[in-house]
């Protein structure tokens, strides 16, 4: 029985070579489209489950306000008082940055400052080195790329020596350990890794001061606990906190399982986990359409095999046999389609890895079975209409029609239901494609309220001495050919560490409103170019608009001491405005407000919101004020024009090591930056492009199927129309009309599930798009026109044809 379906099968194949590679192309396609796109979802949702015991290890969070990734060093240290048992770490991201050198050369790079007790926690695999003994005092863990970096190889370089310098300290380290390449897929990051003392850990030992990630490893049955046992953690060793503060703190334990997702709903990292399930329902989408066309094919083909069954029939199969048959070979014809699908993965892979920025790759323990689960499923679903029906028919009827018998109503209605449900997953898709390449288009092209060309930042070196140097590099820097302007700020295009807000109140308006406070200096908003709406920009001439500042908002904030802010004239953006209750810009000049409850300023300007960061996130309200000497945590802000940037590059570079000889300079393209940011949503829609060009290609390939079936069907009646007077372009206006039908019920059935889905997504930034109706028909005409193109030839040939070759066709 076996050889029997296998021999009927291959005959079938050879025979019907247009509709098996129809069918094959089709199903393969979304097979492959599907696969990528569940490799992409199955490596986000895999994060960190690769560590050991990843299940047993918690990140706590103690927030006063909202909630963050890192806590205060004060929480492990009443972690290890109330539970000695726990395995307790804290590690303490250096967010100032720090240089690196070896020998005569230098890196800019961040450190992860840590405990004795980190490889408890996390037990990392180490390349060279021993976790027990790797963590000692004036000792350093690298990553493998780090140890590349700094010394060539990443083997036989324990007990070499580097330089660390942060904060204007050097220190001399030694390596104890390289740790091997971590997986993408990996939450926590551990780069460089400096085992610190208690005091070091403990140098900004404040509850305010959350700087420290505090990550604990413990049993099952105490991660069931942890609500009832964190509970009043913080009440109970609140030592520099009044009462009323410490009520506010609550503790909540984070499974490192879930950070990656749950990161991004407190704006700290990690992957929004709408993305992935957008990406996995695309994925589907892609199968469907695939496994839609190779039903409606398979359907449509199983109608030419009516004299088959018969004689089949005739000749002793029974309708178990023959419904076996049809069943077997629908699933074979879907198991060729899956080893297409799985050479057009392994080919394809690479060019969708770098095309989307995810690192993944072909798991064939994964998705060999994934394929014949689906080849299985699909090959199952197309076999059984024709089982049912052709398997039942009569043979006297069959073998004495003249005409072959067809599937009947049912069967040309269930092929147009098909159509319908494959082009509308098509037009859905399409649709999204077209916003998602818009929106990303304006996040690309939109005004960021500064001039975003030949500009260049860095980082400074944030030590007291170092500080004292601003001034000389600045005015070096503007000396230099083709440099416009060079100022020094605490933030800047791709992030200062500006983040210290304080409530302000204007007069006649009693509710305060939150801005961030950034330090500038009075030449920084010309030299960002910032676009000035109402009043002006600060004037070193005038004496309150720069000013010196005893200490820094953040130096203060990091000591526990009230800020001595003074009386300043400051800048405000639009957000502010409309913040602190304004009726328009102009109305804010001249008026004076108060910040943090003592200090008045006073608004001279008014500037347009500058998007810095996240081109998703709203501004925040920002006030800006000058100052006449040494910024804290300061960048540097070059503006250059007519000159080749590599050239100002170079010159900043050299001016660089005569100021900060013992310090690395990170210089960035503010283009760079911003390219960056807009990347992950260009790469999605990359993604949205490929998925959508491949449904509209399945639907057209089943479409040009059902196109050639559908016109040899209709051969006699193509004749008898034409022998009644009907010419070639009146028949093939009326099958074009005809075909074009279930394209059109697609379409209105698609737009509102389509304009769900974007809104939805749109509600996600805060400069969006607008839905507009053009989008959808624009599709509708993509997608019809596609469809004529399709069908066309087939149904002009078949038009064409003479009426005594139509009628005599049977």
């Amino acid at each position: 029985m076996l050889s029997h379906i296998a021999l009927v099968f291959w005959r079938g194949i050879v025979q019907r070579r247009l509709f098996t590679t129809l069918n094959v192309l089709g199903m393969a396609l979304g097979m492959a489209t599907f696969l990528t796109l569940a490799l992409i979802v199955r490596y986000e949702f895999s994060f960190d489950r690769w560590i050991p015991h990843a299940a047993d290890i918690y990140r706590l969070d103690a927030f006063d306000d909202s909630e963050a990734s890192v806590s205060s060093i004060r929480l492990v240290d009443a972690l290890r008082a109330e539970h000695p048992d726990w395995n307790a770490t804290a590690v303490l991201r250096g967010f100032s940055g720090a240089t690196i050198r070896v020998n005569e050369n230098a890196w800019d790079v961040f450190i992860a400052r840590t405990d004795p007790h980190l490889f408890d926690v996390f037990a990392l695999p180490l390349l060279e080195g021993d976790p027990a003994t790797a963590l000692v005092p004036d000792g350093v863990v690298l990553s493998q790329a780090e140890a590349l970096r700094f010394f060539g190889t990443d083997h036989g370089i324990l007990g070499k020596t580097l330089d660390l310098t942060q904060k204007g300290q050097t220190h001399r380290l030694h390596v104890t350990g390289v740790l091997k390449e971590l997986p993408a897929n990996t939450t926590p990051r551990f780069d460089i890794i400096v085992p610190s003392s208690g005091a070091a850990l403990h140098i900004n030992d404040l509850w305010p001061m959350a700087t420290s990630e505090i990550w604990v490893r413990v049993s099952p049955s105490v991660a069931s606990q942890f609500p009832a046992l964190l509970q009043g953690l913080v009440q109970r060793h609140a030592a520099g906190l009044s009462e009323q503060e410490a009520k506010k703190y609550v503790v909540r334990g984070r499974a490192l399982t879930s950070l990656h997702f749950f990161d991004a709903t407190i704006g700290m990292r990690g992957t929004d986990k709408r993305l992935p399930v957008i990406l996995g329902i695309v994925g589907l989408l892609a199968l469907g359409a695939g496994l839609v066309n190779f039903v409606t094919l398979s359907t449509a083909l199983a109608a030419t095999r009516a004299r088959e069954v018969a004689m089949r029939k005739v000749l002793g199969a029974t309708v178990l046999m023959l419904g076996l048959s049809f069943t077997a070979e629908a699933i074979g014809l879907a198991l060729i389609a899956a080893f297409v699908a799985l050479a057009l993965t392994e080919l394809t892979l690479p060019w969708i890895t770098t095309l989307s920025g995810w690192p993944i790759r072909l798991d064939f323990g994964f998705a060999v079975p994934l394929l014949i689960i689906t080849s299985v499923i699909g090959g199952a679903c197309a076999g059984a209409y024709p089982s049912w029906v052709l398997s039942r028919f009569r043979p006297a009827t069959v073998l004495s029609s003249a005409r072959l018998p067809g599937s009947g109503r049912l069967g040309s209605r269930l092929r147009e239901g098909l159509t319908i449900v494959q082009f509308s997953f098509a037009v859905t898709l399409t649709i999204c494609t077209l916003v998602i390449w818009r929106q990303t288009h304006l996040l690309q092209t939109m005004d960021r309220g500064f001039h975003q060309s030949g500009l260049l930042v860095s980082h400074l070196p944030n030590d007291p001495t170092e500080r004292l140097r601003q001034q000389r590099l600045s005015d070096l820097v503007r000396d230099l050919p083709g440099v416009t302007g060079a100022t020094v700020s605490d933030d800047a295009p791709g992030g200062g560490s500006a983040g210290i807000t304080f409530d302000t109140t204007r007069p006649g308006n009693a509710t305060p409103a939150i801005l961030a406070v950034i330090g500038t200096q009075s030449s920084t908003l010309p030299v960002w170019g910032a676009h000035l709406l109402a009043g002006r920009l600060f004037d070193s001439s005038h004496d309150y608009d720069s000013r010196p500042m005893p200490a820094a908002p953040f130096d203060s904030f990091l000591t526990g001491q009230a800020l001595a802010f003074g009386t300043h004239n400051v800048v405000i953006n639009e957000s502010a405005v409309r913040a602190l209750g304004f009726a328009n810009d102009a109305s804010a000049i001249g008026t004076p407000i108060t910040l943090h409850g003592k200090d008045v300023q006073t608004i001279i300007g008014v500037i347009a919101d500058m998007r810095f960061k996240d081109s998703r996130a709203s501004v925040t309200p920002a006030l800006y004020y000058a100052i006449s000497g040494p910024i804290g945590y300061g960048v540097l802000s070059v503006r250059y024009r007519n000159a080749p940037e590599n050239t100002t590059r170079a010159a900043i570079a050299t001016i660089w090591k005569q100021v900060y000889p013992e310090s690395a300079l990170n210089l960035r393209s503010v283009g760079d930056i911003i390219d960056e940011d807009v990347r992950p949503e260009q790469q999605r829609g990359m993604l949205m492009i490929v998925a959508s060009f491949v449904t509209l290609s399945i639907s057209c390939v089943g479409l040009y199927g059902i196109a050639v079936f559908n016109v040899r069907r209709r051969l006699f009646e193509i004749g008898v129309r034409k022998v009644l007077g009907a010419t070639a372009q009146q028949v093939t206006r009326l099958l074009i009309l005809q075909f074009l039908r279930p394209v059109m019920i697609a379409n209105i059935a698609a737009w509102p599930v389509a304009w769900w889905v974007m809104r939805n997504w749109l509600s996600g930034f805060d400069r969006r798009i607008s839905l507009s109706p053009l989008y959808f028909a624009l599709t509708a005409l993509i997608v019809l026109a596609l469809a004529v193109l399709t069908t066309l030839f087939q149904i002009r040939r078949g038009a064409r044809s003479a009426p005594a070759i139509a009628l005599g066709s049977s």
